[in-house]
């Protein structure tokens, strides 16, 4: 059985066990208000101890897995409980609480948002709160405790899914993936008080969906991931077999194959075949248009034939795909409530750079984003200046790695790339003479570094734009145009080329009447540097997204470029159950002895 299959299978028992316990909780109602009224009374003195010491024995109790990580939720829970003077909060001597039933009901429902749901113990939550409920007595111990666990156990399940469906089950900073955001602050001890304050039994549902991200972009990607389980449920798709490139006029099984795999995903339209009648295996012009979009959407060349980079796509399983986009759903967790009015993103699997404003994409171009080995990182900044021909000072480890190497064979080389070696800054500095010193030190703590000229065949270009990071990370122009024309652009030491630096200048400065495109052209063309103020600066974020939905549904999907994906998918999957049962924990503890 595979995950998918596992994680379908245990959103239906555990909506089962959600849906069992509330008609258990609401056979109670038979009775009326007459039962409620006879059983209400204060719940025992010995019930807000016992529910104490449960919260503050201990900095995390034994029966949470991954104490480490379930630390900050704990913290909240001992706040949350020391405020309400340890009264119980889920349960009253009637029994458990509607609120209580419609919390352990929501859980199910909420794997529509890439959350892992089976790590919650639906069903070992719906038996304690049955064993509440059916409780005659609680001047019992063992009563007493029941009670206590349930209200708990349910306190700090709210507090964990929540942060799983506000900031995301992973950190992000603890990760090898490069990931610089400051997660956003979403406020759930309150929409705690608020949830048990709901009237309406949807109430409950409706404050922890609040909780996911605002976003188009999210809800649009979860819309992307009911369809892809949809397709799962049905089968998934089969792979179209390896051979040469399919083209337009090929007929055969192959063909019959890639019409399927084509249909499954919704890229071509075709009904089905009539029962008995042979499966079309003909590439006509409605497979050669579906093959072009399914590429259109992979970040491929749409050439409408399929060669080994786009068979290789389209063997991609489902299940790898309904990953990937819960990787991606995870991300958006991760990002800040706003993103603003106005902004420029540059997405790293997709070589895309997008002014976006009020919705809208007015300018967008392709980028060339670092190498394998010298990732771009993920992370935001405030662009404010824009820079014309500007110099570039290489970077230490490119100077020691790159230049010094040449240099030392060739002490002419810094001249024929318009370079020089300098030494100090603004009024002290002074250009040094290459021979004249030893360039194998040249680096991080050499008192000298490499600096190239403008000029068109300037490394930035002739246009770089600021917003000051700890990275060293900007946008900026290349001489090496014709590196655009592929479609995996990863060439950079880790900055982010432009297509079209001056589209974007004239873009940002179109505000100030004084830069005019003209304008701009007539002061490159003046060989001076010059730093330029942008009338209105904005943030840049730069992302790593492979799978999202544009906003007229298409799904786009990505490769994977640094193996990011890779690693956060293994990281969910590795993700401890929130709680597990002292039945469980004991058996644990035994075998350890």
């Amino acid at each position: 059985m595979t995950k998918a299959q596992t994680s379908t299978r245990f959103q239906t028992l555990a909506a089962t066990a959600a849906l069992l316990a509330l008609a258990a909780f609401a056979g109670c109602a038979g009775e009326k208000e007459s039962f409620f009224v006879r059983r209400s009374q204060p719940l025992p003195p010995q019930v807000r101890q016992i529910l104490r010491d449960a919260v503050l024995s201990q900095p995390v109790p034994a029966s949470l897995k991954n104490p480490q990580g379930a630390a900050g939720s704990w913290r909240s829970l001992q706040g949350f409980y020391g405020q309400r003077d340890y009264l119980p909060v889920w349960s009253t001597s009637n029994g458990p609480s509607r609120q209580a039933m419609a919390l352990i009901a929501a859980i199910p429902a909420l794997a529509a948002d890439g959350v892992d749901v089976s790590r919650y113990p639906v069903e070992r939550l719906a038996i304690l709160a049955r064993e509440v409920k059916e409780t005659k007595s609680f001047e019992d111990p063992d009563a007493q405790r029941r009670l206590s666990d349930l209200d708990v156990e349910l306190t700090y399940t709210y507090l964990s899914l929540a942060e799983d469906l506000a900031t995301g089950s992973l950190q992000p900073e603890k990760l090898p993936i490069e990931w610089y955001y400051k997660k956003r602050d979403a406020g759930i001890e309150s929409t705690l008080t608020q949830a048990l304050g709901a009237k309406t039994p949807g109430g409950m549902a409706k404050t922890l969906r609040a909780l996911a991200p605002p976003h188009p972009g999210y809800q649009r990607l979860t819309q992307a991931l009911a369809a892809y389980r949809g397709i799962a449920a049905r089968g998934g798709w089969g792979e179209v077999p390896a051979g040469p490139p399919l083209k337009l006029g090929d007929k055969g099984p192959r063909v019959a194959a890639l019409r399927a795999r084509l249909i499954a995903s919704g890229d071509l339209s075709a009904p089905p075949p009539a029962p008995g009648s042979p499966v079309p295996d003909s590439y006509d012009e409605a497979v050669a248009a579906a093959v072009s979009h399914f590429q259109g959407r992979h970040g491929l060349e749409p050439v409408g034939k399929v060669g080994d980079d786009t068979l290789a796509e389209l063997n991609v399983p489902v299940a790898a795909r309904i990953r990937q986009i819960e990787v991606n759903l995870e991300r958006w967790r991760w990002m800040p409530a706003s993103l603003g009015d106005r902004y420029i993103q540059v997405n790293v699997p997709d070589f895309r750079l997008d002014v976006v404003e009020d919705g809208q994409v007015p300018l967008t171009m392709r980028v060339i984003v670092g190498k394998p080995k010298s990732h771009t990182p993920n992370f935001t900044g405030r662009m404010s200046y824009v820079e014309l021909n500007p110099n570039w000072n290489l970077p230490d480890d490119i100077a020691a790695n790159e230049i010094a190497p040449k240099l030392a064979a060739d002490p002419g080389y810094l001249a024929r790339q318009n370079m020089e070696l300098v030494r100090g800054w603004g009024n002290k500095e002074e250009v040094a003479d290459p021979e004249a010193i030893d360039v194998s030190k040249l680096g991080k703590g050499s008192p000298y570094r490499i600096r190239q000229r403008p000029g068109a065949d300037n490394s930035l270009g002739q246009v770089k734009f600021m917003f000051p990071n700890p990275f060293d990370v900007y946008l900026h122009g290349t001489p090496s145009q014709h590196l655009f024309a592929r479609t995996v652009r990863s060439f950079s030491h880790g900055c982010v080329r432009l297509e079209k630096p001056q589209d974007l200048a004239a873009f940002l400065l179109r505000e100030n009447p004084k830069w005019t495109p003209e304008a701009i052209q007539e002061a490159i063309d003046s060989g001076e540097h010059q730093a330029i103020p942008l009338p209105r600066p904005l943030p840049v974020y730069i992302l790593y997204w492979t799978a999202w939905v544009d906003p007229d549904g298409t799904v786009q999907l990505r490769r994977d470029l640094y193996g990011h994906d890779a690693t956060i998918a293994q990281a969910l999957a590795h993700e401890p159950p929130v709680w597990i049962e002292r039945k469980a924990l004991r058996e644990q503890v035994m075998a350890a002895k």
